[in-house]
């Protein structure tokens, strides 16, 4: 199917050209690029006795300690790119204030790119709830939640359709387009309501994987480009399993990011969503948001790019894992609120009761007031 895709792209629009004055990033430590595919409700133990991933990870790396962080999906995909989740334990349309940085404010300085990939998302930077057909939620699209990103016009045009992969790819390694068009460094990705197994089953999720990723990781801009792809799920679909235990596979474009020695092994380090922003933070040397990417115990960066950064893990005992199936609160705990700007009436079974913003605000400073006063 992506393939098709490809062949189908390479002979349509244009692709979106970077400026031909972009200064070149930095080359990383471990990897040049990193593509993050994140996948929904599923138990480890479900997803690691999945076929298809038990084949796939002949050629990669399994995860076996890596942790969601709370319930329900909406925070894990914040704190993937924001390095926290600000106590939200709800999938209600939120918004993270600007003031609030996230990997994009740490990927730019260096002049590295970026680009989340949305699967059937209508429009770039689509900012509803939702589509009216269902296949497209804002809640797994962190990226528009925070209005660092959908407040900016120029942050906005990275937010696309996954329908623009296959034109990035085309972009990158064709001869006869402009050159300075390389896929952008850092990319997340996140497949349909029914392909990421969140309407479906794990089952369904890896028969989308099957028709994706092969083609993906044959295409020559993928073999060339040293890529690290990281398949991870948001959380359990258990809620009861205090340690939120998620299965999460690395593989490698090449042998440079995952040498063959590695290949079909297992890693038994402590990580957690969080070591997706530190792994990253580490590759290319950014410092860190100051959140909890840069807290060492809940932060551990994938050992097969510590061991090339000089990273030192922190060993973190079964005993100390701690609980990851309920929410540390913050200031958007319990205060769910809407953009201003209203999307498309939902359908009755995803209809919520949102607080509006300026109401939502109220509350928070009427708390704060209350627990000083206290």
């Amino acid at each position: 199917m992506f393939a098709s895709l490809l062949a189908t792209f390479a002979h349509a629009a244009k692709p979106d050209n970077p400026p031909n004055n972009q200064q070149q990033p930095p080359k990383g430590k471990a990897f040049d690029h990193i593509f993050i595919i994140f996948l929904e409700n599923t138990n480890y133990a479900l997803a690691a006795s999945d076929p298809y991933f038990q084949h796939l990870s002949q050629t990669g790396i399994t995860l076996t300690n890596y942790h969601a962080l709370t319930h329900p999906s909406q925070p894990n995909y914040i704190a993937s790119i924001g390095g926290n989740y600000y106590g939200i334990n709800n999938d209600l349309e939120t918004s993270i204030p600007a003031n609030y940085t996230t990997i994009v404010d740490l990927l730019e300085p260096k002049h590295l790119t970026w680009k989340t990939y949305q699967e059937d998302m209508p429009e770039v930077c689509y900012k509803f709830p939702m589509t009216p057909d269902g296949l497209y939620f804002k809640k797994h699209n962190p990226f528009v939640i925070h209005e660092s990103i959908a407040g900016n016009a120029t942050r906005c045009r990275n937010v696309v359709p996954a329908s623009q992969l296959p034109l990035d790819l085309f972009a990158a390694s064709s001869p006869t387009i402009t050159p300075g068009t390389p896929l952008p460094n850092y990319m997340y990705y996140t497949p349909n309501m029914l392909n990421d197994g969140h309407n479906t089953t794990v089952r369904d999720a890896t028969h989308f994987l099957s028709s994706f990723l092969p083609s993906l990781l044959a295409s020559p801009t993928f073999l060339h480009t040293n890529t690290l792809v990281v398949i991870t799920f948001d959380e359990t679909e258990d809620y009861t399993i205090s340690d939120n235990l998620v299965y999460t596979l690395l593989l490698g474009s090449n042998d440079l990011v995952i040498p063959p020695s590695l290949k079909n092994t297992t890693d038994a380090t402590f990580y957690t969503h969080y070591s997706l922003l530190s792994t990253v933070e580490s590759n290319w040397d950014l410092g860190n948001l100051g959140r909890n990417d840069a807290n060492k115990t809940l932060a551990n960066v994938f050992k097969v790019v510590a061991d090339k950064t000089g990273y030192q893990n922190i060993e973190v005992a079964s005993a100390d894992v701690g609980v990851f199936n309920e929410t540390i609160p913050g200031f958007l705990t319990g205060v769910p609120h809407q953009r201003s700007s209203h999307g498309p009436a939902s359908s009755p079974s995803h209809a919520n009761t949102f607080i509006p913003l300026s109401t939502s605000c109220l509350l928070v400073t009427i708390a704060f007031i209350a627990a000083t006063i206290v």
